[in-house]
């Protein structure tokens, strides 16, 4: 009954919106609840906007792109909880508004981000 009615198992993989895919999450899953320490990776989803998540270290071209674009990055102590959930060490995860995963990539390039956004018409106004 709480994997229906906490939604744990809706995706939207199949989604123009959803892409890439490092560890075991796809785009399109919901982004895997983690705490450790007592920091929350689900903290920063309450201000519902386009966001980055890293679990370990975010390279300083990521860090830098992020914030020139006004796009907040969230980067987390990689830990075994993280790895159990599914994530991958260093991996770059784009989150929507909606906290479901935009983009998954692997190598957390920033490259990837730019040519999602590009596809798919998304800019972000500067703060």
């Amino acid at each position: 009954m709480f994997r229906t009615v906490s939604q744990v198992t809706i995706n939207y993989r199949d989604s123009a919106l959803s892409s890439g895919r490092a560890g075991d999450i796809h785009g399109g899953d919901r982004l895997p609840w983690i705490a450790v320490d007592g920091i929350d990776n689900y903290d920063p989803l309450r201000e519902m906007s386009w966001q980055v998540h890293v679990y370990g270290v975010a390279s300083s071209e990521l860090r830098v792109w992020c914030r020139e674009h006004g796009l907040p990055l969230h980067v987390f102590e990689w830990s075994a909880k993280c790895r159990a959930a599914g994530l991958r060490q260093a991996a770059l995860y784009l989150l929507r508004p909606d906290t479901y995963v935009a983009l998954a990539e692997v190598t957390g390039s920033v490259d990837a981000v730019e040519r999602y956004l590009a596809e798919h018409g998304i800019q972000f106004e500067l703060h």
